[in-house]
């Protein structure tokens, strides 16, 4: 039993980390830019999240989120994470540009990882396709959780972490891979297409706000 509830977790970690969303986009981006480290910890900062919101799925609280108020609220605010950091992709492409001369090195500032996790944790959060998975599609699928939370969230989470980790570990090594080159051309379309991708799912989120039900 427990090793099923430790699987049950896997698939769902996987689930949640690996369709193609602006989390990924982001990680993708940031370890095409700055290396392996940068991208990884977006992606540890998503992985904690998922592991809240499987602890919040096995608790069914399911009820809570179906007020239309407290989605509409989220989802917005995922919006306007998204766009934030949307336009923010695409002023760094334009500046790069603009000044051929700007190294392709990779930046080396004070807090980056801080503010790399934290972008992962806010990104997650706020994201309205990670709030559907996990409190609209997971018990649609899969119906309750756990019969026995008290006993079975220990095996759910571990099985989370694992699949989602495992992903975030995979894709950022292959991101980073990718961008060994450091070319100034691999950057400005990096921004570029991750901006363009997050402004997408920023509107996405938008529309689905406007015309619900989630």
């Amino acid at each position: 039993m427990n090793l099923w509830m430790i699987w049950k977790g896997i698939l769902l970690g996987l689930g949640a980390a690996t369709p193609i969303g602006p989390v990924n986009v982001e990680i993708a981006r940031r370890c095409l830019r700055a290396g392996f480290r940068s991208g990884f910890l977006v992606g540890c900062g998503a992985v904690t999240v998922d592991i809240g919101y499987a602890v919040l799925a096995v608790l069914s609280i399911r009820p809570f989120l179906d007020r239309p108020h407290v989605m509409a609220t989220l989802g917005i605010a995922g919006a306007l994470v998204l766009m934030y950091l949307g336009v923010m992709c695409l002023t760094s492409a334009a500046r790069r540009s603009r000044d051929s001369s700007v190294a392709a090195g990779r930046p080396r500032t004070r807090g980056a990882g801080r503010r790399s996790y934290f972008t992962g944790l806010l990104m997650t959060s706020l994201n309205p396709m990670t709030l559907a998975f996990w409190f609209v599609v997971v018990p649609g699928v899969a119906g309750q959780l756990s019969r026995d939370p008290t006993h079975d969230l220990p095996f759910v989470c571990a099985g989370v972490f694992t699949g989602a980790f495992s992903w975030v570990c995979f894709f950022s090594t292959l991101m980073a891979l990718a961008g060994r080159g450091r070319r100034s051309l691999m950057l400005r379309l990096a921004d570029l297409a991750g901006g363009v991708m997050l402004l997408g799912f920023a509107a996405y989120a938008v529309w689905r706000v406007a015309h619900g039900p989630w």
